[in-house]
């Protein structure tokens, strides 16, 4: 796993001998269906440090998901070290809790989604109660807001907004934030933004060609609490991407939505890695037959015109995540090349709207990026495009950072990662995420800047992110500049 000449990492403000993170990290692979022998990780376990690292890093419900299974599975081990009563109860409070709260949260996810969809407005939720679909569990994951991305103006969505939800006089570039039956809601005009002006130009490009798709593709909550429309896969590997991108700079990542995302590649690399010959079957897809504007369309062309094709990364060691539990999360109604016994099925328009592209492609005239899918026999694979996007919008050293991360922490194989390993940027991601925790609000270090004023907040955060700039000096450099034009730009909108 971990290299053996790291001996030490930040976590919890103190340096903690590695040890006890890989034991950690082995105890969250085995709570996201790893099979390994987890004897010696049983025995070693701090149960007390693990719950207070699961408490920083938001993953309680998952955590304690992990120690069910080791209760059926390890029954002898836990006596010899076992979870104090106590603690126990407690554990099991915070995860009954973050159970109803995924249910309230799925219950208003299905109203809005139907509501903005019955008043004429097409939108997806993104993230949050998407992303508890992939787990083992999907009750174990700690939900947060509520993210709706509304395909529309600007102009109409606050039109629409002020009639329908109370508002403050906060509204931000990309969101306004609202809240429903108690939930926190924000309405996005747009999903994610960067600092960066013409990498940020670039992405809104990407979402205004990607929007019509991820709206059409709806998928059913748990236990019936209803339907709403999530992204791709295809499109949530580039998204979620930018959206820890962001994060990163303005507060923090945490494990919480590490595990968001290696769930996420985990995901793409089973589902939408294709390699496609139309040699012999001229198709413009730019016009092909799927009727895009109806919700949940799927488009099944012939079995024999798709394979699956690998990643072209060497194997090496690394346990592969199955995702199974004892709960199983719902399957996506319109997800590609997957069948009731895991084997190849149906393929939707799940590349993210690349194969609406066109035969050449046209993701910028100065990228050169071809469309994953083309009349040529070397059609370029859904890996291809999706290496060509993330250097196009500026994200590939940050990409091989995080794919340091997922290996070193929950074991992500690299014939799966989408780019190679970068461990110089990955070790200071992965420090950052130990020491700052869940959106940044455990940092010890930066003197504790999102706990401080608002003002002596701007100045820190310069400070930090200016340690960034010798390995993202394009988002780092312009990082304080859109800040400051945020801040002005909020009081000329300000109602």
């Amino acid at each position: 796993m971990i290299e053996s000449d790291l001996k030490l990492v930040l976590m919890g403000g103190m340096m903690k001998p590695y040890k006890d993170l890989l034991d950690i990290f082995a105890f969250l692979r085995c709570c996201l269906g790893c099979k390994e022998n987890m004897s010696r990780v049983i025995a070693c376990m701090d149960w007390q440090e693990l719950y207070s690292f699961a408490s920083k890093q938001a993953i309680l419900g998952l955590c304690f998901e992990g120690i069910e299974r080791l209760g059926k599975e390890y029954p002898e081990e836990l006596k010899r070290n076992p979870i104090g009563r106590e603690l126990l109860m407690t554990w099991m409070g915070k995860a009954q809790q973050i159970r109803r709260q995924n249910m309230k949260v799925n219950a208003v996810a299905s109203k809005l989604f139907s509501m903005l969809r019955e008043d004429g407005l097409r939108c997806c939720i993104l993230k949050g109660q998407g992303n508890a679909l992939m787990y083992p569990n999907p009750y174990s994951r700690t939900p947060g807001d509520i993210d709706a991305w509304i395909d529309a103006s600007r102009e109409r969505i606050m039109e629409y907004t002020q009639k329908k939800f109370e508002l403050g006089d906060d509204i931000r570039l990309q969101h306004l934030e609202t809240s429903l039956d108690g939930v926190p809601v924000e309405l996005h005009f747009f999903p994610c933004s960067m600092n960066n002006p013409i990498y940020h130009a670039r992405l809104q490009k990407w979402f205004r060609r990607n929007a019509d798709l991820q709206c059409s593709h709806i998928v059913g909550l748990p236990d019936g609490a209803g339907d709403i429309a999530i992204p791709t896969t295809a499109f949530n590997v580039v998204y979620q991407l930018t959206h820890l991108y962001h994060h990163f700079f303005d507060e923090g990542i945490g494990m919480r939505q590490i595990t968001d995302y290696f769930l996420v590649v985990n995901d793409f690399s089973k589902n939408v890695f294709l390699d496609t010959d139309f040699s012999n079957h001229p198709v413009n897809f730019s016009n092909h037959p799927v009727p895009l504007s109806k919700e949940g369309s799927t488009f099944s062309p012939s079995p024999s015109q798709w394979s699956l094709h690998p990643l072209r990364f060497p194997r090496f060691r690394g346990t592969e995540t199955s995702g199974s539990g004892d709960v199983t999360a719902p399957s996506r109604c319109s997800e590609p090349l997957r069948s009731k016994d895991g084997g190849p099925s149906k393929v939707s328009p799940d590349c993210a709207g690349w194969d609406r592209r066109g035969v050449s492609g046209d993701i910028a005239s100065d990228a050169s990026v071809i469309s994953a899918f083309t009349t040529d026999s070397s059609a370029s694979t859904a890996l291809d495009v999706v290496q060509r996007e993330l250097k196009y919008l500026g994200l590939w050293k940050f990409a091989g950072a995080v794919m340091y991360v997922l290996h070193e922490t929950l074991g992500l194989p690299e014939e799966k990662m989408i780019v190679p390993v970068d461990e110089k940027r990955g070790r200071l991601l992965l420090a950052e995420i130990l020491d700052g925790g869940n959106f940044g609000r455990h940092f010890t270090k930066y003197a504790g800047f999102t706990h401080q004023s608002m003002g002596k907040k701007y100045f820190l955060k310069i400070w930090r992110n200016m340690h960034f700039v010798r390995y993202y000096s394009a988002e780092a450099l312009c990082e304080p500049l859109f800040r400051t034009w945020h801040f002005f730009w909020r009081l000329k909108y300000k109602k």
